[in-house]
């Protein structure tokens, strides 16, 4: 079971990156190929994309795993949460797992963005 996971995620990470927009625009652009094929975000995802570049370390983090997978991980993490009584996890990292759960609702496209002077983040559904 453990191969047919590892199999499913893909992780990239590229170091060295003085000049993330190239990277950046491929990303944009799947993005807006999305956005037009489902314009009004009514198909159904299958695939969360999460890019992360840290500028201090010049290094640029692409990950990807099917919305199967992470949903199964996001209702382990809630478990665990829940299971332990002496750690709010909630409260510690403010976090509202019930938002984070079942990303396919919202559709194909993007869903977080971030891109100040020194990191960018990008996160999409497929």
């Amino acid at each position: 079971m453990l191969t047919f996971l590892c199999s499913c995620f893909n992780l990239t990470v590229v170091k060295n990156v003085k000049n993330p927009d190239k990277y950046f625009r491929k990303a944009y652009q799947q993005i807006e190929e999305i956005h037009k094929k489902y314009p009004r975000r009514d198909g159904r995802a299958h695939t969360l994309h999460v890019w992360i570049y840290d500028g201090k370390g010049q290094k640029l983090v692409q990950a990807s795993a099917p919305l199967l997978i992470v949903n199964q991980i996001m209702d382990s993490g809630m478990d665990a949460a829940e299971a332990n009584s002496e750690f709010d996890f909630e409260v510690k990292y403010d976090i509202d797992w019930d938002g984070l759960k079942d990303l396919d609702r919202f559709g194909p496209g993007l869903l977080f963005e971030l891109d100040d002077e020194k990191s960018r983040i990008l996160i999409w559904l497929e």
